[in-house]
């Protein structure tokens, strides 16, 4: 098990800090603080082929023009939680470098992303306080923990935006795919599929997701405006060329001294 990191980039006075966390299988998930992203996700499959099994970009300047937001925490984007008008600040999450500490020992290592918004920052009143904590293990379990508190009524609605590409190519379409849901077989939906359920297992030829979360209600996401004119990992995209597994968050009401919890666990396999 180890914990590395590098600077990504700098942002005026602040550095962008690329984190790595990585298990005795190899497993590795890279993290930026601008947006506290997931960058990368990695398992060799059984040919030793390592790549990314997410939609990431390359340069920070991607990541600044993203209009989907991959891989950030995003929670009220430019003011639609509120209604409030669209503005070229730092509403939302997504558009700030989160500050992140780490923590390793024999079984695990762990990061804390954390974000401390002053009255109104994130497009929504009063004060927040926002951490979530990615640990993996090595039995290849990517556990993703929230903590959220406001001190003035809000609504949000938060989520992790991870688009998996088990296919290793964003080139290519992830229809082929095995989709279950509670141990049932659903076909991946041409958009957006919303479920009861509170595991979903998706299958390719090379490696297997499983997404567990605790509370009831899980939402598959295939993707379908992505085209030619998106760059991912370096490399042209296609339409359908991931999946969004993610807890179902409608938009909700969160109260000054009731904090926000929420835990969601991803495990990845390389098929033999």
């Amino acid at each position: 098990m180890k914990i590395t990191s590098k600077d990504f980039y700098r942002l005026g006075t602040e550095k962008v800090v690329q984190y790595s966390l990585q298990n005795d299988h190899g497993m590795t998930l890279n993290f930026l603080t601008f947006g506290a992203r997931v960058q990368q996700v990695r398992l060799p499959n059984r040919d030793h082929f390592d790549p990314n099994l997410t939609i990431g970009f390359i340069t920070f300047q991607d990541y600044v023009e993203d209009p989907g937001h991959f891989g950030a925490v995003i929670g009220p984007v430019q003011g639609e939680s509120a209604g409030l008008p669209l503005d070229s600040g730092r509403t939302g999450w997504q558009n700030y470098n989160w500050a992140a500490a780490t923590e390793q020992d024999a079984d695990r290592v762990a990061i804390k992303f954390t974000l401390a918004l002053g009255a109104g920052q994130d497009g929504l009143p009063g004060s927040r306080e926002i951490a979530i904590v990615h640990t993996l293990d090595n039995q290849n379990r990517w556990t993703v923990d929230w903590h959220i508190e406001s001190d003035t009524q809000i609504r949000i609605r938060p989520r992790l935006n991870v688009a998996f590409a088990l296919t290793g190519d964003p080139a290519q379409s992830v229809m082929g795919q095995r989709l279950r849901l509670d141990a049932e077989p659903v076909p991946l939906p041409a958009r957006t599929l919303t479920s009861e359920a509170t595991q979903a297992t998706l299958t390719a030829a090379d490696w297997a997701l499983t997404v567990t979360t605790e509370a009831k209600g899980l939402t598959v996401d295939t993707f379908a405006d992505l085209s030619e004119a998106h760059y991912f990992n370096g490399i042209t995209g296609a339409p359908h060329a991931a999946v969004g597994i993610y807890p179902t968050t409608p938009l909700f009401t969160l109260m000054p001294g009731s904090a926000f919890e929420r835990r969601t666990v991803f495990t990845l396999h390389a098929l033999a």
